[in-house]
C-alpha cells in the first residue's frame, strides 16, 4: 500500500505496518517489521539495532592476495603458503576499517608481506605468529586512497573451537 499525506510518502507491506516512509524535505525511514531500524538525518544516519559488515573467509591462501574492499570489511585468510597482500584495485573506501585475520596452517611457518599501499607501525609489515594453527588479527583504516594503516598484529589467539 503507498499513501501520500501531506508530502510525506509511505510504503506498507501490510496495512498499519510501515515499510518505508520518506519524509518531505526530510528523513528516510526504513522498518522491519513495523520496528523503525535505519533512518537519514541532516548529519547522516541512525542505525536502531547492529550493523554486520561481510567477512571473506577463504581457507586457502598462498602467493599473491588481492584483497576486495569494496565487498568485505573483514578478511579471514588461511595461510597454505606465504603470502603478498597485493594493493587492492581501487576498492578501499576512506574512513573504511575492518580486521584481518590470519589463521596459519598445520605446517605453519608461513610468512606476509605486503603492498606498498599498506603502511604498517614504523613503515614495518605486522610480525605475526609463525606456530601451526596460530591465528592472529590486525586491524586496518583507509585514510585516503592508495593508503591503508595497518596496525601491529594482536597475535597467538587460543582456537575456541
Amino acid at each position: 500500500i503507498i499513501s501520500d499525506s501531506g508530502g510525506d510518502i509511505s510504503i506498507q507491506a501490510k496495512t498499519g505496518e510501515h515499510s518505508i516512509v520518506a519524509k518531505d524535505d526530510g528523513a528516510v525511514d526504513l522498518y522491519y517489521d513495523n520496528s523503525k531500524k535505519f533512518e537519514t538525518t541532516a548529519y547522516g544516519a541512525l542505525v536502531t539495532g547492529s550493523v554486520i559488515a561481510s567477512t571473506l573467509t577463504d581457507t586457502s591462501n598462498s602467493g599473491n592476495v588481492q584483497l576486495d574492499f569494496s565487498t568485505y570489511q573483514n578478511f579471514i585468510l588461511t595461510f597454505t603458503g606465504n603470502v603478498t597482500i597485493t594493493n587492492p584495485s581501487s576498492t578501499e573506501k576512506v574512513g573504511q576499517s575492518g580486521f584481518i585475520t590470519i589463521i596459519q596452517d598445520g605446517t605453519g611457518s608461513r610468512t606476509l608481506a605486503v603492498g606498498d599501499q599498506y603502511f604498517g607501525v614504523d613503515g614495518d609489515v605486522p610480525e605475526i605468529s609463525t606456530a601451526a594453527n596460530s591465528i592472529d588479527v590486525i586491524p586496518y583504516v583507509i585514510i585516503a586512497a592508495e593508503k591503508i594503516l595497518l596496525g601491529s598484529a594482536q597475535k597467538a589467539f587460543s582456537d575456541a573451537s
